[in-house]
């Protein structure tokens, strides 16, 4: 199966037919319907649903170790074990990764998380940097949401698709470029609880992860005819969360909805960016990434000069949350035409 991710060809192969269909199911939007021939892919990503290939590998010390794995390097290839649950070996010679692992959620998520640090490179290479916020669009104005952990995003998240004016760009990660446009990237939709019971099962998935709880899936099947395509930014919201029964949207000083910015978009905490695929080539090639993270300063530079910021105070009511920030978006809106007319 075929994947394009902003003019990035991935060919993803699965030891089963079931196995790459997950793969498919969490990123629909970018499954591709072009033809595989006369274009070759950028990685060929292949699956393999059974126990690691551990005999035979190369004596290799570790280069980089973190919560999830252990990298090794040899000959070229890159070795990343996760902690005996599962394998991947890179080879850059041939754009080729292989994945091992004999547990079916094991493996779907080393996939996942891969592909996410793959395409995440390759965008910062376009110069279209990934933001961890949500990105929604209004009436052709595109709002960009950064909401702290805990915020009430998913929530946030499924009762603005209930809107008829609203679309979304990305629950998690929309892309912003140099001008100050926000692209989308949507991915299936992380709930918890209660959340999804209105959601009909099928577009539902429940999986085991690596270092978190389980946690449910929404399909993007699901909210498909509500994605939006680019906007330009013309609001910036920054969240704050609050222990009391407050939610209120105040002004917010530029210099302040910077430091968020640099924190969300220049470093990118919250975005995955996978240390044990960034540096897959070694410390040095990190030499190679200031480049980047001086374009995302000027990009984030962009956004706060075009639109402007504003505080949203995030109290223990979501559903309060939501309401008051459709309502400061609609009348916002409702002000600024008033002004051009």
């Amino acid at each position: 199966m075929r994947f394009s991710f902003y003019d990035y060809e991935v060919d993803v192969e699965g030891f089963t037919d079931e196995i790459t269909a997950e793969v498919a199911r969490d990123f629909a939007w970018f499954v591709s319907n072009g033809d595989r021939i006369h274009k070759p892919a950028s990685l060929r990503l292949e699956l393999e649903l059974q126990d690691p290939p551990w005999k035979g590998l190369p004596s290799a010390p570790a280069s980089v170790i973190t919560p999830r794995n252990v990298t090794f390097r040899s000959d070229g290839k890159t070795y990343i074990d996760y902690f005996g649950r599962g394998l991947a070996i890179l080879d850059n010679s041939k754009s080729l990764c292989t994945m091992y692992s004999s547990d079916f959620d094991m493996l779907r998520e080393m996939a996942y998380l891969y592909l996410l640090s793959t395409v995440g490179q390759h965008l910062d290479s376009k110069r279209l940097h990934r933001i961890h916020a949500m990105g929604v669009n209004y009436e052709g104005k595109g709002i960009l949401l950064l909401l702290p952990s805990g915020g009430g995003k998913s929530t946030m998240t499924l009762e603005l698709l209930k809107q008829p004016d609203f679309t979304l760009l990305s629950e998690d990660t929309p892309l912003i470029d140099r001008d100050g446009n926000l692209h989308p990237f949507p991915l299936r939709l992380g709930v918890r609880g209660s959340k999804s019971e209105k959601i009909p099962q099928e577009f539902q998935r429940t999986f085991n992860r690596m270092e978190f709880d389980p946690k449910t899936f929404v399909d993007v099947d699901f909210f498909r005819h509500k994605l939006s395509e680019t906007v330009p930014v013309s609001m910036i919201l920054i969240g704050e969360r609050n222990l009391g029964d407050v939610s209120d949207i105040v002004p917010l000083s530029r210099t302040k909805a910077f430091k968020a910015i640099i924190k969300y978009l220049v470093v990118g905490l919250g975005v995955y960016q996978g240390l044990e695929f960034l540096l897959e080539r070694g410390i040095m090639d990190m030499t190679g990434k200031l480049g980047v993270f001086a374009s995302r300063m000027r990009n984030g530079l962009t956004l706060v000069r075009k639109a402007p910021a504003y505080k949203l105070i995030l109290g223990r009511d979501t559903e309060k949350n939501s309401a008051t920030l459709m309502e400061f978006i609609r009348s916002t809106n409702g002000q600024q035409a008033k002004l051009i007319a």
